[in-house]
């Protein structure tokens, strides 16, 4: 299979196990949602009440469990807060932001990073809003779309497979590929300010959650 297709095509030889979709797919649909609006950018809106909306929701992941501290105390921050340090780690500087929020940049803009994203979101019907289709590489956007494929998992009447299997492929294609360092990067240059943990925390979140939907997947001979 080419790169390409295997982008957007769940491989047939791999099967799913083992996962109690009604508790965890939900779950993880909130966690996943919850990042999303925590490495969004604050200029375009207020996250704090979709937060706390949300809080407790992902109780059934264990995994999932850290971002009850972080998310109380992110919804206690100032907004202006928020924004000055967003802007000041992700978004300003003289030779550009001091850590660039999008895959493509901090990856070196690798050959079609942008084009296998958009690939994946065609393929499922995730249509980006307007403002955000500049960016389809943003690290909010990622977040988004493995919120998308988690509902789709909890809402399939028939095969949720294809949306199990691409979360597993989307993570390990991109999420695993570059957030690791780029949270290091991040906490470095954040100090004592919040985003700097809300990066160290969500690392450690995709890579626990790429080893427990891993844990679920086998060749389908092997079952």
């Amino acid at each position: 299979m080419s790169e390409e297709s295997a982008a957007t095509t769940p491989q047939p030889s791999r099967k799913v196990h083992g996962r109690d979709i009604d508790a965890t797919a939900p779950a993880r649909c909130a966690c996943y949602a919850a990042w999303s609006e925590l490495t969004a950018s604050p200029h375009d809106m207020d996250p704090r009440p979709g937060l706390r909306e949300k809080f407790g929701a992902w109780q059934a992941v264990p995994h999932g469990k850290a971002l009850d501290a972080l998310v109380t105390e992110f919804v206690d921050t100032d907004l202006d807060a928020l924004k000055r340090q967003y802007s000041g780690l992700f978004e300003v500087g003289s030779d550009g932001p001091p850590v660039p929020i999008r895959e493509d940049l901090q990856t070196g803009q690798r050959a079609g990073t942008r084009e296998d994203l958009v690939r994946f979101y065609d393929f499922f019907g995730y249509a980006l809003a307007e403002r955000f289709a500049w960016a389809p590489d943003h690290l909010s956007v990622e977040l988004e779309f493995m919120h998308y494929l988690c509902y789709g998992e909890a809402a399939a009447e028939d095969d949720p497979e294809p949306y199990q299997l691409a979360q597993v492929d989307f993570a390990e294609r991109h999420l695993v590929r570059w957030v690791p360092e780029f949270a290091a990067k991040s906490a470095n240059a954040a100090g004592d300010g919040i985003y700097g943990r809300v990066m160290t925390a969500l690392s450690d979140f995709i890579l626990a959650d790429y080893d427990w939907q891993s844990g679920t997947i086998s060749a389908a001979e092997d079952n």
